[in-house]
């Protein structure tokens, strides 16, 4: 082990007992998956689930935003139920790339909690120490950026939901990004595209190339460099932890917190 990952593996220490909390790193056998050896053909299975992925997406989205409008359901509502029936059928849609190009054996594996003790460390520990890790790196990104490019545009809610929104919008909006979207998310990047990378190239090309996939679908050039951070804590998490739990929680973590402090 080299010694930036001894640092980090130092950050998982029980320090009253001084044994590690988490497990030795779990080793994947990627011997019987893939639908080809060939890293080109693999890369192009890959490049044509996420696109496709990011089809259903948008233009899903859209088209059941429009068609709610039409019936008469405000943007903001219209927007965020659109969101939750198209991420529901995403979720689905995600396990079948894992089914035809991964392992759903192992997504099961890395969606079990486990003990009591297991599932507090990576349902709950674990999530708070990487939201913590991912604050302190945005926030020196935010600096960075600000002090290159000059202040951000973030980009609002559709139809203006705000705190001064409905009861029933606002648990809307709640649901599809705070809920739904992390759960999406995490299994494509994490649990598929990561996994897929990781059989081709090894470990840190992995989390790499999916975080940096993971940042370019979010579009918005300061977003990027954020949702890229993220995916790199998430992924070595994922890695490190054998569970995509901890990835999930963060990243719920983390978009409740962005619409409290941001977008409400």
């Amino acid at each position: 082990m080299d010694g930036r990952g001894g640092a980090v593996q130092g950050a998982f220490i029980n320090f009253f007992t001084m044994n590690p909390i988490l497990p030795p790193e779990p080793i994947i056998d990627y011997s019987t998956e893939g639908v080809s050896k060939s890293k080109i053909a693999s890369w192009a299975v890959i490049f044509s689930f996420l696109v496709s992925w990011m089809v259903v997406l948008i233009i899903g989205i859209l088209a059941m935003t429009v068609l709610l409008m039409i019936v008469g359901v405000g943007e903001g509502p219209a927007f965020s139920i659109g969101s939750i029936v198209i991420e529901i059928i995403l979720i689905p849609m995600i396990l079948f790339f894992i089914y035809v190009d991964g392992s759903l054996e192992r997504t099961r594996e890395l969606l079990r909690f486990g003990s009591l003790k297991r599932g507090l460390t990576i349902g709950l520990a674990v999530p708070v120490f990487a939201m913590i890790v991912d604050n302190i790196l945005v926030l020196v990104y935010g600096v960075m950026f600000v002090a290159m490019f000059g202040e951000p545009t973030i980009p609002e809610l559709p139809g203006g939901t705000s705190w001064e929104s409905s009861s029933s919008a606002l648990i809307l909006t709640f649901i599809s990004i705070c809920i739904l979207t992390p759960i999406s998310e995490e299994l494509l990047f994490r649990g598929y595209i990561l996994d897929s990378i990781n059989r081709i190239h090894g470990k840190w090309p992995a989390i790499l190339l999916s975080s940096l996939l993971f940042g370019l679908v979010h579009f918005d050039p300061y977003i990027i460099g954020m949702a890229a951070i993220g995916g790199v804590i998430y992924g070595w998490i994922r890695i490190r932890t054998g569970s995509l739990i901890p990835g999930i929680v963060a990243h719920a973590m983390w978009n409740t917190m962005a619409l409290i402090v941001t977008y409400l």
